[in-house]
């Protein structure tokens, strides 16, 4: 087999839709190039030649929609990713939440798992994680299974320690997580201990309650203009009143943020408050 398939704008749209019919699962507001490449990887892994192909197989296989999913899918990410970020959020927190009863967080697009073992680390370090209570969310089930076992490879373990002593100098990453098989660290279970993994998909799916803090770093940016503006009210509406809303620093949206729903107070970090 060639190691590149073609597939046209007009197949991506009409496999879209087929399976919004037959499935219920809305692919078609993704951003298209983006869903195109992620389409054309799944086809070379499953050596097709044709996105016919790749139908057939959901046609007669129900169960690989849930590959299918995972897939399309598929994250890229890192323990405090972007540290300066992270340091953001630590002030923000620690002003605003140090008094508080309750904290209510959600991980919307958790992929698996690096960004809430992140908070974790940050609410243990500040305090507020007896007092907070998550949700950690996403659409792909195999992601969200890493999420829960909390297992990382050696290797990536090395960029996340990189990272972690650029948001805190002065402590010990490796205090957080034991060796196991000698290729992987988990990261300690008492990080998550106010966590709440499930599956749920941000474009069909009704948002699961109310939080002082939504976060949703990098993910919008694989859907189009409609699904963004209709994603930020509902995460507005999902938000207690003055709560916070991160966006990832991929997220082209700023020109989106009505200033009716949320006011930037921090640009650099990307977080927003409800109006």
């Amino acid at each position: 087999m060639s190691e590149t398939v073609t597939v046209s704008d007009e197949e991506v749209a009409s496999l879209s839709q087929s399976i919004l019919t037959r499935y219920g699962i809305d692919f078609t507001c993704y951003e298209p190039k983006s869903l195109k490449r992620r389409i054309v990887r799944l086809l070379l892994m499953n050596h097709y030649t044709s996105i016919h192909e790749l139908w057939i197989r959901l046609l007669r296989d129900q169960t690989f929609i849930h590959t299918f999913l995972n897939e399309i899918s598929v994250g890229m990410t890192s323990m405090f990713r972007d540290p300066f970020f992270w340091k953001h959020l630590q002030r923000l927190l620690n002003k605003n939440f140090s008094q508080s009863t309750n904290l209510s967080i959600w991980h919307a697009g958790c992929s698996t798992g690096e960004e809430v073992y992140s908070l974790g680390i940050l609410l243990s370090e500040t305090g507020l994680s007896q007092k907070s209570v998550a949700v950690a969310s996403d659409i792909n089930q195999n992601a969200l299974e890493a999420a829960r076992r909390g297992e990382y490879h050696k290797i990536g373990m090395i960029e996340n320690a990189k990272n972690y002593r650029e948001y805190n100098a002065y402590s010990d990453f490796a205090k957080y997580y034991t060796s196991v098989d000698g290729k992987y660290e988990k990261m300690d279970d008492k990080l998550i201990r106010h966590v709440t993994f499930s599956y749920h998909n941000l474009i069909s799916d009704p948002f699961p309650g109310k939080y002082d803090l939504i976060l949703c770093r990098n993910v919008m940016i694989y859907f189009d203009a409609d699904a963004k503006l209709k994603l930020l009210q509902k995460f507005y509406d999902a938000l207690l009143p003055g709560g916070y809303f991160v966006i990832g620093f991929y997220d082209t949206m700023l020109s989106m943020m009505d200033q009716n729903l949320f006011k930037a107070v921090d640009l650099d970090a990307k977080i927003f408050q409800k109006v």
